[in-house]
């Protein structure tokens, strides 16, 4: 990142001059470079004499005041140049580089597809912009402009409520870079928006998806990757499950010949287990034809029963009228889910259901089951295992996402799980467009009796 040479606003920065004076500055640093470099051994001379001034130096100085003055040794010409030439450097890297944030800005907003709003094609104007870098500047250097531009486009968009200071982030414009995939990235985010929910053929037609986060929950009130990873894997792998997504209503097989639990007639029954938020849920239920329910302890019902209602049904939702500090009224941001619920191709519910408490286990057993980064050690994997065996059928799928940290609860719940179901596969490279390093996928079925 490159530093500002002084706090001082310059006011030519924001004037007509602007352009003039780089020029004055790129012109004077090549007549600067330009200047025969001094001989080391009379930098060494010279630095020597300044080093060693002493205070009757300093008194003979003042004593001729009209003389002296008027000398100037060769070192300390050296060092304001060089002093003035970084000074030209910075400022000039400067303008450059907020002319060329401004350009790209232009490039990648100025419409979805490759060709902007005045016709012209992005990546002609692109290659245009790229050919226009002042010739003066060295290659490091335009490749450090690149980067900081780079750095600056490519940065999580979170806009703020005026009324609560609570923080929304377009979850899109952090998979648009991905710069970062620690744990708590996002914990002091109070509202996740994800857009609208991508299914299986690429369709948004499930609508908007908009979670809330309370991080006084602990663990379970924040959105994990491998939430929203499990959920975009199980949505693109929806005909391994869901035979309403066969447009014959053919019955859809698990690839081990083996035909799934539910009929073209009825959609398929999911249980997500440790919900948390929600999230993996929220999202299979809006992108597919499927009747979900999200589970959890009592202490998370409420945050599941409200982010349900928000993006699914009821009254209640988010609304921020404008982004703080943005008066322009089509840059309104009003985060309303309400108009989407009706687009959710699925239904969802939410309730508490305790790992080992038997009376919770109604409705079982499902065609799907769930879970988003359960497996910790926090909990006994075992104790889970037994209960993923307890909610299912025997054509039930289990889709379990996970994050390497501890190996040990891993390899319980692993060996567990090869006791309880005839097939039990570890996907390392799930189908999401979130590629956070070391999350894996478990599917397993077959359930022994």
């Amino acid at each position: 990142m490159l530093a500002t040479p002084s706090a001082t606003v310059d006011p030519l920065l924001t004037s007509p001059q602007r352009i003039r004076r780089h020029d004055d500055d790129m012109a004077a640093l090549r007549t600067l470079q330009e200047m025969p470099p001094l001989e080391d051994t009379s930098i060494q001379q010279q630095q020597q004499q300044y080093n060693t001034t002493t205070i009757d130096d300093s008194q003979e100085e003042h004593a001729d005041d009209d003389g002296d003055n008027d000398v100037d040794t060769t070192f300390h010409q050296m060092m304001n140049r060089g002093s003035y030439l970084r000074q030209l450097r910075l400022l000039a890297l400067e303008d450059e580089r907020e002319r060329q944030a401004a350009a790209a800005q232009d490039i990648i907003h100025g419409s979805n597809s490759r060709v902007n709003n005045d016709g012209v094609d992005c990546e002609e104007k692109k290659e245009e912009y790229e050919e226009s870098l002042p010739s003066s500047f060295p290659s490091d250097d335009v490749t450090s402009l690149h980067d900081v531009s780079q750095e600056r486009m490519m940065e999580d968009k979170v806009r703020i409520l005026p009324t609560t200071n609570e923080k929304v982030l377009d979850y899109n414009s952090y998979l648009a870079h991905q710069r970062y995939y620690d744990d708590l990235k996002h914990l002091d985010i109070k509202y996740m928006d994800f857009g609208n929910i991508i299914n299986a053929r690429g369709d948004v037609d499930g609508g908007r998806l908009i979670v809330e986060q309370r991080k006084k929950l602990g663990k379970g009130g924040v959105c994990w990757d491998a939430g929203f990873i499990l959920g975009e894997h199980v949505i693109a792998h929806e005909e391994e499950w869901n035979t309403k997504s066969n447009s014959a209503g053919a019955i859809v097989g698990d690839g081990n010949g083996n035909a799934a639990a539910s009929t073209s007639s009825s959609p398929p029954r999911i249980v997500e287990l440790g919900a948390g938020t929600g999230l993996t849920g929220l999202i299979i239920a809006k992108a597919t034809e499927s009747d979900v329910v999200i589970t959890d302890l009592p202490e998370l019902e409420g945050l599941m029963e409200d982010n349900v209602r928000r993006n699914f049904g009821g009254r209640r939702c988010l609304q921020d009228d404008v982004v703080a500090g943005d008066s322009d009224e089509s840059s309104s941001v009003t985060l309303l889910t309400a108009h989407d619920r009706s687009a959710a191709r699925g239904t969802v519910s939410s309730r508490v259901l305790r790992w080992g408490v038997e009376e919770d286990y109604l409705g079982a057993p499902y065609d799907v089951i769930v879970g988003a980064d359960i497996v910790t050690s926090l909990y006994d994997p075992q104790a889970l295992a037994r209960a993923l065996h307890a909610l299912s059928g025997p054509d039930t799928r289990i889709y379990i996402s996970g994050k390497a940290r501890l190996d040990r609860p891993h390899e319980e719940f692993d060996a567990e799980m090869e006791r309880l179901f005839e097939r039990v596969e570890r996907i390392r490279e799930p189908s999401s467009r979130l590629r956070s390093p070391d999350v894996f996928i478990i599917v397993a079925g077959g359930k022994r009796l």
